[in-house]
């Protein structure tokens, strides 16, 4: 039998992250994608480069900036959180460093990356909406100043739109 999972209800203050949930997601797909098509593992490597350095670190940040404005420091979720984004990060740093077994890596990546979005968007946020005041939620996203453009992912060239030959 398969389950259906409801979108949840995102208090404003946290809707700017839970979009930018997307973009990671879209990441993901895109890197599936390459493997798929055979594009030039170089070429995964310096999408993979680019899109932590544009969207996925500086999201990374804020999260944490967040949560250690509303939870204690040995609160399990917030501990959770910055465990997973370490993993995510030293997969991208193995990734980079060339290791021989990029392709594996980019498979974990993309699991351990769509996994942690997942427990964000259904376990994480209504979390903390139960949890933290609107208004404490608020100001944190007022001083993580969310009014600026949602960060773009504007990398080519656009592997994931063609097939590629196999390197």
């Amino acid at each position: 039998m398969k389950t259906t999972v409801t979108p949840q209800k995102r208090v404003k203050s946290l809707v700017p992250l839970s979009r930018e949930h997307h973009f990671g997601l879209l990441f993901c797909w895109k890197i599936r994608q390459g493997l798929k098509n055979g594009t030039d593992v170089a070429l995964l490597r310096a999408y993979t480069r680019y899109f932590w350095d544009n969207v996925l670190k500086a999201h990374c940040q804020e999260e944490e900036w967040l949560l250690a404005r509303v939870l204690p420091q040995d609160n399990e979720v917030r501990m959770r959180l910055i465990e997973e984004h370490r993993l995510i990060q030293k997969l991208i740093e193995l990734i980079q460093a060339g290791s021989p077994l990029n392709k594996e890596l980019y498979k974990v990546l993309d699991k351990d990356l769509t996994d942690h979005i997942r427990w964000e968007e259904r376990e994480l946020f209504p979390y903390l909406q139960n949890l933290v005041p609107a208004e404490d939620l608020e100001l944190a996203a007022k001083l993580l100043q969310h009014q600026h453009e949602p960060r773009e992912d504007a990398f080519t060239p656009e592997f994931w739109n063609v097939k590629a030959k196999a390197a």
